[in-house]
């Protein structure tokens, strides 16, 4: 066993981890440890966490009733991308094991990129995914992109370092969330209403050993916490094309085996208020005072599973202590350590369930306020505001004038269709009372792909970006007097 010391706040926690198998070095994630730490602050906090978390499946039952009945069609004004921030946080001999600038630029592409790939059933190892699992592959349907553009229209490349003092004794970092966050020693949060924070620093003290942790809009964060912390050199993929590194090592830099972007990709789920499968009950199955994830198609789990478990189930997982309920046998296609959800290797997980999806779905792709939705902090729709701000991921080139308005009548004069496409993409523009300047499209990372040549006042153009990877894309036109900026989804 491992004991974790906790520092929140100013107070103490001792937590014990516990583990299916024997655990690494590295503990998977501060989840279980932050709720335990808010109970024994707040009398009141261990049933707003449970009243959070029986509400997971009436969300994903309201998301998936919206999909079935058609209002909620997966088209360019649902399916949007999630300004994210990188506040890199090292000192200068973690910063060379980051690769330098370079290093950190090709950290954030290939997070993004494996972001983009695991919510979006886009990941090649899916193949992995066993027989009676595949029926329950989900997909979130959430894309995310590179912050181009600070909350004060500044240009930004996605990511800003801060090097903190450190030396072979002391190790730059943390032993406090609050620190990480704090404008004094840390980085300031971006505004959390329009970008999706994320904190990459090495932690210290009660913190040592941990890849990440979340603080959710359910758990009250204000708008100066809310978002996730992970490990510095845990951000990132050493993977290229998607292809798992040969050997057991990846590339320098990497805590091997948490080197292909998936410490992120948990973290993540719980920012859109997924729980780990097994309920961070501390081992205990339902039936005898535990709990479990609130959702339907994640069997019932004792505890997390650290490693690369070999599966013993035919078409499934392995079981564990909570196999059985009263002889009925609620484990029959194992349980869910494959989701990115539990504690296993980065090469371990493949997927998030339906269910897991749903949620997260019904949080970012739903307008708050729908009919059936609850209010209040967990509720529906809680995080759609992030997907709604496409200009914050396209470059620019001038700072303060990055993101200029644009008339309402240039605005109302375009037409860019079919979306969602297979690859043609057709702009026709109603009105030429602005001069148009240019017309490019950008993918996620903020690069251009595409771009119309020689514009010569024509009211009709066509693009093609059919041999481009499926997703978001941008289409941006120029204008003299500002910038409009449309979604399209290739599929």
């Amino acid at each position: 066993m491992k004991k974790i010391l906790l520092l929140l706040g100013g107070s103490v926690l001792l937590h014990t981890a516990v583990s299916a198998q024997t655990q690494p070095h590295y503990n998977r994630c501060g989840m279980q440890m932050y709720h335990a730490e808010m109970m024994a602050q707040d009398p009141t906090y261990a049933a707003k966490l449970a009243a959070q978390k029986n509400s997971l499946q009436a969300a994903a039952d309201y998301y998936i009733q919206l999909k079935r009945s058609g209002e909620l069609e997966r088209t360019s004004s649902t399916v949007s991308a999630v300004p994210i921030i990188f506040h890199i946080l090292v000192d200068s001999a973690q910063f060379n094991l980051l690769g330098g600038t370079a290093g950190i630029i090709q950290r954030c592409d290939s997070q993004i990129a494996v972001l983009n790939r695991d919510y979006n059933m886009q990941n090649p190892d899916s193949t992995k995914i066993p027989s009676l699992w595949k029926s329950l592959y989900g997909n979130v349907g959430i894309h995310f992109g590179l912050a181009r553009v600070d909350p004060s229209g500044n240009c930004s490349p996605g990511y800003e370092i801060r090097i903190i003092p450190g030396s072979t004794t002391t190790d730059g970092g943390f032993s406090s969330i609050n620190q990480v966050k704090g404008a004094t020693n840390g980085l300031a949060a971006w505004d959390v209403s329009k970008y999706y924070n994320v904190w990459c620093t090495n932690f210290l003290g009660g913190l040592n050993g941990l890849l990440g942790i979340t603080q959710p809009k359910s758990d009250g964060a204000t708008s100066t916490k809310m978002g996730v912390v992970i490990l510095f050199n845990t951000l990132g993929c050493t993977a290229q094309n998607g292809a798992v590194p040969p050997g057991t090592g990846g590339s320098a830099g990497w805590p091997y085996p948490y080197n292909l972007g998936r410490t992120l990709t948990h973290e993540t789920g719980h920012f859109f208020e997924i729980w780990h499968p097994w309920g961070d009950d501390g081992g205990a199955c339902p039936w005898s005072g535990g709990s479990d994830d609130g959702l339907t198609d994640t069997p019932p789990e004792a505890d997390n599973i650290y490693g690369n478990p070999t599966y013993t189930v035919a078409g499934g997982t392995i079981t564990d202590a909570c196999l059985d309920s009263t002889a009925i046998d609620v484990q029959p296609i194992g349980i869910a350590c494959l989701s990115y959800m539990d504690y296993t290797d980065d090469d371990a997980m493949y997927m998030f369930t339906t269910m897991q999806a749903a949620v997260m779905s019904s949080m970012a792709l739903v307008p708050p306020g729908s009919a059936g939705t609850t209010s209040g902090t967990g509720s529906v729709g809680e995080n759609y505001n992030l997907t709604q701000n496409p200009s914050l991921l396209i470059p620019c080139t001038t700072s303060s004038t990055a993101v200029a308005p644009s008339p309402t009548e240039i605005n109302s004069s375009l037409s860019v269709y079919p979306n969602p496409t297979t690859g043609e993409i057709n702009v026709s523009i109603n009105s030429q009372a602005e001069t148009l300047h240019t017309i490019a499209v950008f993918n996620l990372l903020g690069q251009q792909v595409a771009a119309v040549k020689g514009i010569a006042g024509k009211d009709y153009y066509s693009l093609n970006i059919s041999g481009m990877s499926k997703g978001i894309y941008f289409v941006k036109f120029d204008f003299a007097s500002g910038s409009v900026t449309r979604k399209v989804l290739l599929q």
